[in-house]
């Protein structure tokens, strides 16, 4: 059983306590640069402001401007700060926040979950329509099914352990599967993108 994150939104008081693990930076990287890793926790946050980020940032209507804060398990540890352990956290508001949400819609995902795979690359830069900022970065966003214990699974696969057959897909996964059948992926790449076994897909569906 994975954990989604369903959206439900904090006070305001709930977001102001800041922390966390450091951010994905994508200062200075040339356009194709990706990081990638795998979703250990989700919460929704407010936006703070850019020039000052002390502040937060509200519409028009006065109600906050909120985004995701996505956790992720990384490799990108600092080996020389035995404090680090890897997590890294991306923000996703406007053009990152379209992004995932087109990536969830063409894979058949309903949300995000604990456990999912995410990959994030600056895909490209487009003119700023105030002349005062640099060119806007563009984001392609790509995620694989979760994982139903990430950090056991990854631990037993490190060791060459293999999962074993659970016979039949059902909830979600099942719906995805035959979300992706329907799309033409195959049995194989259906199993690669939902974390199962070729058998167990073929037992779910008729291909």
């Amino acid at each position: 059983m994975v954990d989604a994150f369903n959206g439900d939104l904090p006070g305001v008081e709930d977001l102001l306590g800041g922390g966390g693990a450091p951010s994905l930076s994508f200062k200075d990287v040339p356009v194709g640069h990706t990081y990638e890793g795998t979703i250990t926790e989700l919460r929704a946050v407010q936006v703070r402001n850019y020039e000052d980020p002390t502040k937060l940032e509200f519409w028009d209507d006065g109600k906050p401007k909120m985004q995701i804060e996505v956790t992720l398990s990384t490799g990108y540890a600092d080996p020389t700060d035995p404090d680090d352990d890897g997590k890294r956290r991306v923000f996703l508001f406007g053009q990152k926040l379209r992004a995932a949400k087109e990536e969830l819609a063409k894979k058949g995902f309903k949300t995000f979950e604990i456990g999912m795979g995410f990959k994030i690359t600056l895909s490209g830069t487009k003119p700023s329509q105030n002349k005062r900022y640099n060119d806007v970065k563009l984001y392609s966003i790509e995620l694989s099914a979760a994982k139903s214990r990430p950090d056991v699974d990854n631990l037993l696969a490190s060791v060459g352990a293999k999962k074993v057959p659970s016979g039949k897909l059902s909830g979600t996964k099942l719906k995805t599967a035959e979300t992706l059948h329907a799309n033409g992926f195959t049995a194989e790449e259906i199993a690669e993108q939902i974390g199962e076994d070729v058998e167990t897909v073929n037992n779910s569906l008729t291909f």
